[in-house]
């Protein structure tokens, strides 16, 4: 897919100079940002390079109406609570990069026709799954962990489906938009969707996620089909070369899911409860002819903290090289 070409313009140099240093230092193959301090710069760029989307100050409109057509006009408003039912969308300026970023390619994706879809990477996608059946083991901790190990080289991105993810709370991500917003998105059966992706994604460290549902109920409103709507999308549209799947007993299709996984990591305890759990959920497996499950799974015991560092930074080097 080819990149969108993103036109940034505002007399204000070092403005226009951080934001389109922030926005390509990620290096994004969905989008590529220029910026300009004149609507004559600007014009003489777009004559031979067409530009998909222009982020243009309020201050110098006037002067595009009637130059070279772009496709997506949003002006950069100094009103922190600027006009939304005005002629063209007007975004707050002084709000972070990001937000300004996000803004933009969640409506530029809400109003994109139908086009060529192609995924943004070499390779096909992994997929990682992190599921046990005892609860308490630190199993996200260590999800975490291993996306920003395999962050290190690869494009990985994090999903939690999780009833209760505790995410808005120890990593505040604000009001913004959620996995719920995308998969919304997704059920409307519209296009972009590498756009939309990009405008709900952030960042922890090199790891990219999604912020999570915000409630169990929204999760028990996305179906199997939902999920496996939403990898096909990911496998076919995005950047990511690695995903990984946090997983809770309470995702519907959850052994579909299970069983779409390159591999599958199971934390587990050497108590007797947690023995019986983990005897259940196996023979479950079994009953449903889903060996291949079990087959693709590795339980580990949660060790200390020094040696499970060393068994995900030895994870990390055989995912990379596969």
């Amino acid at each position: 897919m080819k990149r969108k070409q993103i036109a940034v313009c505002d007399r204000e140099q070092d403005y226009t100079l951080r934001f389109t240093e922030y926005a390509n230092r990620r290096r994004d193959p969905v989008f590529t940002v220029h910026g300009f301090t004149s609507c004559g710069e600007l014009a003489d760029y777009a004559k031979e390079h067409p530009v998909d989307i222009l982020l243009i100050s309020e201050g110098l409109s006037g002067e595009v109406k009637d130059r070279t057509p772009f496709g997506r006009i949003f002006y950069l408003s100094e009103n922190e609570y600027p006009d939304k039912e005005a002629d063209r969308p007007r975004i707050y300026k002084f709000q972070s990069c990001p937000q300004v970023m996000r803004e933009v390619l969640s409506c530029y994706a809400e109003e994109t026709p139908a086009g060529p879809c192609a995924a943004l990477r070499q390779g096909e996608m992994k997929l990682i799954g992190v599921y046990s059946p005892v609860g308490r083991i630190g199993k996200t901790s260590f999800a975490l962990a291993l996306g920003r190990e395999l962050s290190k080289q690869k494009r990985t991105l994090y999903l939690n489906l999780e009833e209760y993810s505790g995410f808005s709370v120890l990593y505040p991500y604000g009001d913004g938009w959620t996995l719920s917003e995308l998969m919304y998105f997704l059920k409307q059966g519209k296009n972009a969707f590498a756009c939309k992706l990009e405008s709900v994604v952030r960042q922890m460290g090199s790891l990219d996620y999604i912020p999570p549902l915000k409630s169990p109920v929204e999760l028990r409103h996305i179906s199997r089909k939902d999920w496996e709507r939403l990898l096909e999308a990911l496998g076919r549209e995005s950047r990511y070369e690695m995903v990984i799947l946090d997983m809770s007993g309470a995702v519907d299709g959850l052994f579909e899911l299970l069983g779409h996984c390159d591999g599958i990591y199971t934390p587990i305890r050497e108590d007797e409860v947690s023995g019986a759990k983990l005897c259940q959920y196996e023979e479950t497996l079994r009953l449903l002819d889903l060996e291949e499950v079990l087959d693709k799974t590795k339980k580990f015991w949660m060790f200390q903290e020094k040696d499970l560092e060393t068994f995900i930074q030895a994870e990390g080097r055989r995912w990379l090289d596969l």
